[in-house]
């Protein structure tokens, strides 16, 4: 069996006129202006990236160094869980990630604990801590 002629079994047709129509070079730069403006807006106003923590003093004391596990007592009366574990810290010149190096099992030690609150998905918020200076 010939294998038939693709022009006789479907005749080209010329491309409609939207898709041959040259853009000028004025508007795609004006675009590409606009959507940078727009992105730079929108990535400086969502609420990730570099954005202050609230830094509050208080005593921490480590309950349970197997695991972290601590309490902090805002000199305000915030009083807190927390894990020390999870934390980035700074102790003088020196700063790390882990727990802070100046918490002692069962000693309440004074700190500034930085912390920010997060929108969870069901419209509360949970205040969570990241940071701690001894």
């Amino acid at each position: 069996m010939p294998v038939p002629d693709p022009d006789e079994v479907a005749p080209r047709r010329p491309l409609p006129a939207w898709t041959t129509t040259p853009v000028p070079l004025v508007a795609a730069a004006l675009a590409v202006v606009v959507a940078a403006v727009g992105g730079a807006v929108v990535g400086t106003t969502l609420p990730w990236g570099d954005v202050p923590l609230t830094v509050e003093s208080g005593t921490v004391l480590l309950q349970e160094p197997a695991n972290g596990l601590a309490s902090f007592e805002g000199d305000d009366g915030t009083v807190l869980g927390l894990d020390a574990d999870a934390l980035v810290w700074s102790a003088g010149s020196e700063h790390g990630e882990g727990t802070p190096p100046c918490l002692r099992e069962g000693r309440e030690v004074a700190v500034e604990l930085g912390y920010r609150w997060v929108r969870l998905p069901d419209g509360g918020s949970s205040l969570t801590p990241v940071w701690m200076g001894c």
